[in-house]
Protein backbone atom coordinates (compact mmCIF):
# COMPACT_ATOMS: atom_id res chain seq x y z
CA UNK A 1 0.00 0.00 0.00
CA UNK A 2 2.72 2.42 0.73
CA UNK A 3 4.81 1.80 -2.40
CA UNK A 4 1.14 2.75 -4.46
CA UNK A 5 1.03 5.85 -2.11
CA UNK A 6 4.45 6.78 -3.50
CA UNK A 7 3.86 6.39 -7.39
CA UNK A 8 0.36 8.27 -6.97
CA UNK A 9 1.51 12.27 -8.42
CA UNK A 10 0.92 14.73 -5.32
CA UNK A 11 -1.75 17.07 -5.39
CA UNK A 12 -0.54 19.84 -6.52
CA UNK A 13 1.24 18.51 -9.44
CA UNK A 14 -2.02 16.81 -10.52
CA UNK A 15 -3.86 20.24 -10.07
CA UNK A 16 -0.94 21.92 -12.00
CA UNK A 17 -1.56 19.17 -14.76
CA UNK A 18 -5.07 19.79 -15.33
CA UNK A 19 -4.73 23.85 -15.23
CA UNK A 20 -2.36 22.98 -17.98
CA UNK A 21 -4.70 20.50 -20.32
CA UNK A 22 -7.43 23.10 -19.41
CA UNK A 23 -5.52 26.25 -20.82
CA UNK A 24 -4.31 24.23 -23.99
CA UNK A 25 -7.51 22.91 -24.68
CA UNK A 26 -9.23 26.46 -24.10
CA UNK A 27 -6.23 27.63 -27.07
CA UNK A 28 -6.85 25.27 -29.12
CA UNK A 29 -10.76 26.12 -29.09
CA UNK A 30 -9.76 30.03 -29.66
CA UNK A 31 -7.61 28.76 -32.84
CA UNK A 32 -10.55 26.87 -34.41
CA UNK A 33 -13.01 29.70 -33.88
CA UNK A 34 -10.15 32.06 -35.38
CA UNK A 35 -9.42 30.02 -38.33
CA UNK A 36 -13.12 28.81 -39.06
CA UNK A 37 -14.19 32.92 -38.66
CA UNK A 38 -16.78 33.12 -35.97
CA UNK A 39 -13.90 34.92 -34.15
CA UNK A 40 -13.96 37.80 -36.46
CA UNK A 41 -17.98 36.81 -37.52
CA UNK A 42 -19.21 38.08 -33.69
CA UNK A 43 -16.47 41.27 -32.87
CA UNK A 44 -17.98 42.34 -36.28
CA UNK A 45 -21.33 41.87 -34.90
CA UNK A 46 -20.91 43.62 -31.73
CA UNK A 47 -19.37 46.66 -30.20
CA UNK A 48 -16.32 46.50 -32.12
CA UNK A 49 -18.19 46.16 -35.22
CA UNK A 50 -19.75 49.52 -34.31
CA UNK A 51 -16.44 51.23 -33.67
CA UNK A 52 -15.05 49.74 -36.68
CA UNK A 53 -17.78 51.86 -38.78
CA UNK A 54 -17.25 54.51 -36.71
CA UNK A 55 -13.38 53.83 -37.62
CA UNK A 56 -13.94 53.76 -41.16
CA UNK A 57 -16.40 57.18 -40.95
CA UNK A 58 -13.71 59.04 -39.24
CA UNK A 59 -11.24 57.98 -41.78
CA UNK A 60 -13.38 58.94 -44.73
CA UNK A 61 -13.87 61.89 -42.92
CA UNK A 62 -10.37 63.03 -42.20
CA UNK A 63 -9.43 62.34 -45.82
CA UNK A 64 -12.24 64.18 -47.75
CA UNK A 65 -10.74 67.19 -45.20
CA UNK A 66 -7.45 66.54 -45.71
CA UNK A 67 -7.95 66.28 -49.74
CA UNK A 68 -9.82 69.78 -49.92
CA UNK A 69 -7.43 71.39 -47.74
CA UNK A 70 -4.51 70.11 -50.36
CA UNK A 71 -6.46 71.27 -53.04
CA UNK A 72 -7.03 75.07 -51.72
CA UNK A 73 -3.26 75.29 -50.75
CA UNK A 74 -2.33 74.14 -54.19
CA UNK A 75 -4.98 76.53 -55.61
CA UNK A 76 -2.94 79.77 -53.28
CA UNK A 77 0.70 78.58 -54.64
CA UNK A 78 -0.78 78.39 -58.01
CA UNK A 79 -1.83 82.23 -57.73
CA UNK A 80 1.04 83.23 -56.06
CA UNK A 81 3.32 81.79 -58.71
CA UNK A 82 1.18 83.53 -61.41
CA UNK A 83 1.81 86.99 -59.31
CA UNK A 84 5.02 86.21 -58.87
CA UNK A 85 5.91 85.92 -62.47
CA UNK A 86 4.93 89.16 -63.46
CA UNK A 87 8.20 90.67 -62.87
CA UNK A 88 7.96 94.36 -63.79
CA UNK A 89 11.19 95.37 -61.81
CA UNK A 90 10.52 99.10 -60.72
CA UNK A 91 6.83 99.12 -61.71
CA UNK A 92 5.57 96.34 -60.09
CA UNK A 93 7.07 97.78 -56.43
CA UNK A 94 5.57 101.11 -57.25
CA UNK A 95 1.92 99.20 -58.28
CA UNK A 96 1.78 96.14 -56.23
CA UNK A 97 4.23 94.81 -53.93
CA UNK A 98 4.12 91.44 -54.09
CA UNK A 99 6.60 90.79 -50.95
CA UNK A 100 2.96 90.10 -49.25
CA UNK A 101 2.62 87.00 -50.49
CA UNK A 102 6.24 85.64 -49.84
CA UNK A 103 4.75 84.50 -45.86
CA UNK A 104 1.79 83.07 -47.84
CA UNK A 105 3.73 81.03 -50.71
CA UNK A 106 5.78 79.68 -48.18
CA UNK A 107 3.70 78.15 -45.96
CA UNK A 108 1.11 77.29 -48.80
CA UNK A 109 4.55 75.01 -50.00
CA UNK A 110 4.81 73.71 -45.98
CA UNK A 111 0.99 73.07 -45.22
CA UNK A 112 0.89 70.92 -48.86
CA UNK A 113 3.95 68.76 -47.71
CA UNK A 114 2.22 68.50 -44.49
CA UNK A 115 -1.28 67.38 -45.86
CA UNK A 116 0.79 65.10 -47.98
CA UNK A 117 2.27 63.43 -45.25
CA UNK A 118 -1.59 63.27 -43.23
CA UNK A 119 -2.84 61.34 -46.76
CA UNK A 120 -0.44 58.97 -46.46
CA UNK A 121 -0.68 57.90 -42.68
CA UNK A 122 -4.51 57.92 -43.32
CA UNK A 123 -3.85 55.75 -46.16
CA UNK A 124 -1.93 52.91 -43.90
CA UNK A 125 -4.22 53.50 -41.47
CA UNK A 126 -6.79 52.51 -43.74
CA UNK A 127 -4.79 49.86 -45.17
CA UNK A 128 -3.78 48.43 -41.31
CA UNK A 129 -7.60 47.93 -40.97
CA UNK A 130 -8.39 46.12 -43.88
CA UNK A 131 -5.53 43.96 -43.92
CA UNK A 132 -5.83 42.75 -39.54
CA UNK A 133 -9.54 42.24 -40.64
CA UNK A 134 -8.74 40.01 -42.85
CA UNK A 135 -5.86 38.29 -41.50
CA UNK A 136 -5.16 38.84 -37.43
CA UNK A 137 -8.13 36.95 -36.42
CA UNK A 138 -8.52 34.32 -38.47
CA UNK A 139 -4.43 33.85 -39.59
CA UNK A 140 -2.20 35.06 -36.43
CA UNK A 141 -4.34 34.51 -33.42
CA UNK A 142 -4.72 31.06 -34.12
CA UNK A 143 -1.26 30.65 -34.96
CA UNK A 144 -0.12 31.73 -31.79
CA UNK A 145 -3.15 29.93 -29.72
CA UNK A 146 -1.67 26.81 -31.32
CA UNK A 147 2.49 27.72 -30.07
CA UNK A 148 1.42 28.39 -26.77
CA UNK A 149 -0.68 25.47 -26.34
CA UNK A 150 2.28 23.03 -28.19
CA UNK A 151 4.44 25.02 -25.34
CA UNK A 152 2.18 23.65 -22.77
CA UNK A 153 3.22 19.72 -23.80
CA UNK A 154 6.64 20.30 -23.59
CA UNK A 155 7.45 19.49 -20.12
CA UNK A 156 10.28 17.52 -20.96
CA UNK A 157 12.31 19.96 -23.35
CA UNK A 158 11.95 23.10 -21.21
CA UNK A 159 13.80 25.31 -24.10
CA UNK A 160 11.17 24.08 -26.72
CA UNK A 161 8.82 25.13 -24.38
CA UNK A 162 10.18 28.51 -23.62
CA UNK A 163 10.72 28.91 -27.38
CA UNK A 164 7.18 27.95 -28.18
CA UNK A 165 5.35 29.89 -25.61
CA UNK A 166 7.63 33.54 -26.74
CA UNK A 167 6.65 32.90 -30.33
CA UNK A 168 3.39 32.36 -30.15
CA UNK A 169 2.65 35.02 -27.53
CA UNK A 170 4.56 37.46 -29.82
CA UNK A 171 2.30 35.89 -32.33
CA UNK A 172 -1.02 36.80 -30.36
CA UNK A 173 0.15 40.36 -29.17
CA UNK A 174 0.55 41.05 -32.84
CA UNK A 175 -2.92 39.85 -33.91
CA UNK A 176 -4.83 42.03 -30.80
CA UNK A 177 -2.17 44.78 -31.48
CA UNK A 178 -2.99 44.92 -35.40
CA UNK A 179 -7.21 44.18 -34.47
CA UNK A 180 -7.52 47.29 -32.28
CA UNK A 181 -5.30 49.83 -32.49
CA UNK A 182 -6.79 51.71 -35.16
CA UNK A 183 -10.23 51.53 -34.76
CA UNK A 184 -8.89 52.77 -30.85
CA UNK A 185 -7.08 55.04 -32.26
CA UNK A 186 -10.12 56.67 -34.52
CA UNK A 187 -12.09 56.53 -31.76
CA UNK A 188 -9.82 58.74 -29.30
CA UNK A 189 -9.37 60.70 -32.45
CA UNK A 190 -12.97 61.08 -33.71
CA UNK A 191 -13.16 62.14 -29.46
CA UNK A 192 -10.81 64.66 -29.75
CA UNK A 193 -11.42 66.38 -33.09
CA UNK A 194 -15.23 66.91 -32.77
CA UNK A 195 -13.99 67.91 -28.96
CA UNK A 196 -11.89 70.38 -29.48
CA UNK A 197 -10.79 70.30 -33.65
CA UNK A 198 -13.45 70.50 -35.74
CA UNK A 199 -14.52 74.31 -35.26
CA UNK A 200 -11.14 75.53 -36.07
CA UNK A 201 -10.37 73.31 -39.03
CA UNK A 202 -13.73 74.14 -40.78
CA UNK A 203 -12.70 77.61 -40.23
CA UNK A 204 -9.06 77.58 -41.24
CA UNK A 205 -9.81 75.36 -44.78
CA UNK A 206 -13.23 77.43 -45.10
CA UNK A 207 -10.42 81.06 -44.73
CA UNK A 208 -7.99 79.06 -47.55
CA UNK A 209 -10.65 78.03 -49.83
CA UNK A 210 -12.22 81.68 -49.78
CA UNK A 211 -8.56 83.33 -50.29
CA UNK A 212 -7.41 80.65 -52.84
CA UNK A 213 -11.19 81.35 -54.85
CA UNK A 214 -10.11 84.93 -55.03
CA UNK A 215 -6.48 84.71 -55.68
CA UNK A 216 -7.84 82.72 -58.77
CA UNK A 217 -9.96 85.20 -60.21
CA UNK A 218 -7.36 87.76 -59.78
CA UNK A 219 -4.95 85.54 -61.59
CA UNK A 220 -7.72 84.47 -64.65
CA UNK A 221 -7.51 88.02 -65.79
CA UNK A 222 -4.11 87.57 -66.72
CA UNK A 223 -3.75 86.86 -70.37
CA UNK A 224 -0.19 86.53 -71.52
CA UNK A 225 -1.49 87.25 -75.54
CA UNK A 226 -2.35 90.37 -74.60
CA UNK A 227 1.10 91.74 -73.28
CA UNK A 228 2.75 91.99 -76.52
CA UNK A 229 -0.38 92.21 -79.33
CA UNK A 230 0.67 91.61 -83.25
CA UNK A 231 1.07 94.59 -85.47
CA UNK A 232 -0.66 94.26 -88.90
CA UNK A 233 1.42 93.24 -91.64
CA UNK A 234 1.57 96.57 -93.07
CA UNK A 235 2.78 98.27 -90.33
CA UNK A 236 6.30 98.44 -89.16
CA UNK A 237 7.90 96.14 -86.16
CA UNK A 238 7.76 97.35 -83.06
CA UNK A 239 10.66 97.88 -81.31
CA UNK A 240 11.71 96.23 -78.10
CA UNK A 241 10.92 99.02 -76.14
CA UNK A 242 7.45 99.30 -77.07
CA UNK A 243 6.93 95.96 -76.35
CA UNK A 244 8.16 96.27 -72.83
CA UNK A 245 5.95 99.05 -72.68
CA UNK A 246 2.41 97.16 -74.45
CA UNK A 247 3.38 94.24 -71.61
CA UNK A 248 4.08 96.70 -68.91
CA UNK A 249 0.73 98.10 -69.33
CA UNK A 250 -1.13 94.98 -69.77
CA UNK A 251 -0.05 93.33 -66.48
CA UNK A 252 -0.67 96.37 -64.69
CA UNK A 253 -4.37 96.75 -65.39
CA UNK A 254 -5.16 92.97 -63.83
CA UNK A 255 -2.08 92.98 -61.20
CA UNK A 256 -3.83 94.40 -57.81
CA UNK A 257 -2.57 96.56 -55.29
CA UNK A 258 -0.90 96.92 -52.11
CA UNK A 259 -4.28 97.06 -50.26
CA UNK A 260 -6.18 94.30 -52.34
CA UNK A 261 -3.08 91.88 -51.68
CA UNK A 262 -3.27 92.88 -48.28
CA UNK A 263 -6.78 92.25 -47.72
CA UNK A 264 -6.69 88.93 -49.45
CA UNK A 265 -4.31 87.32 -46.87
CA UNK A 266 -5.16 88.72 -43.86
CA UNK A 267 -5.22 86.16 -41.38
CA UNK A 268 -4.32 83.26 -43.44
CA UNK A 269 -1.45 82.63 -42.10
CA UNK A 270 -2.48 81.64 -39.27
CA UNK A 271 -5.17 79.80 -40.51
CA UNK A 272 -2.36 77.45 -42.12
CA UNK A 273 -0.74 77.01 -38.88
CA UNK A 274 -3.39 76.38 -37.14
CA UNK A 275 -4.63 73.64 -39.84
CA UNK A 276 -1.23 72.09 -39.70
CA UNK A 277 -0.90 71.95 -36.04
CA UNK A 278 -4.45 69.86 -35.95
CA UNK A 279 -3.69 67.57 -39.09
CA UNK A 280 -0.55 66.84 -37.30
CA UNK A 281 -2.33 66.00 -34.17
CA UNK A 282 -5.08 63.94 -35.97
CA UNK A 283 -3.32 62.17 -38.56
CA UNK A 284 -0.12 61.39 -36.76
CA UNK A 285 0.68 62.46 -32.81
CA UNK A 286 -2.80 60.68 -31.85
CA UNK A 287 -2.40 57.56 -33.66
CA UNK A 288 0.68 57.23 -32.21
CA UNK A 289 0.26 57.61 -28.87
CA UNK A 290 -2.80 55.33 -28.96
CA UNK A 291 -0.62 52.45 -30.61
CA UNK A 292 2.44 53.48 -27.50
CA UNK A 293 -0.67 52.57 -24.93
CA UNK A 294 -2.48 49.94 -26.19
CA UNK A 295 1.05 47.98 -26.91
CA UNK A 296 1.82 48.43 -23.46
CA UNK A 297 -1.49 47.29 -22.06
CA UNK A 298 -1.20 44.33 -23.96
CA UNK A 299 2.38 43.70 -23.10
CA UNK A 300 1.37 44.09 -19.74
CA UNK A 301 -1.82 41.31 -20.15
CA UNK A 302 0.43 39.12 -22.35
CA UNK A 303 2.99 37.89 -19.80
CA UNK A 304 5.64 35.58 -21.55
CA UNK A 305 4.29 31.77 -20.06
CA UNK A 306 6.44 29.95 -17.34
CA UNK A 307 6.87 26.40 -18.89
CA UNK A 308 6.90 24.56 -16.24
CA UNK A 309 5.54 26.07 -13.25
CA UNK A 310 1.83 26.20 -14.38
Amino acid sequence: MSNVETTLPPRRSLRRLRLRHGLALALLVLALFGYSGLLELGLSIGPIGFAQDRAVAYLDASESRAVEAFAAARTINAAVSVLKSADLGAVVVQVAPLEVLEPVDDLAKQFSDVMAVSIVAILIQRLMLLVAQAWALDFVLPAGCLLLAASFGAVRWPGLGLRLAAFGRSLVLLALFARFVVPAACWVGDGITERFLAKDLDTAIATMRASGGKLDQITAKADPTEAAPSAPDSAPSPSLLDRAKSMVNSTISWLPDRATLTALVTGLPDQFVRAIEIFLVQTILTPFLVAFFLYGALRGLIRPARVGRI
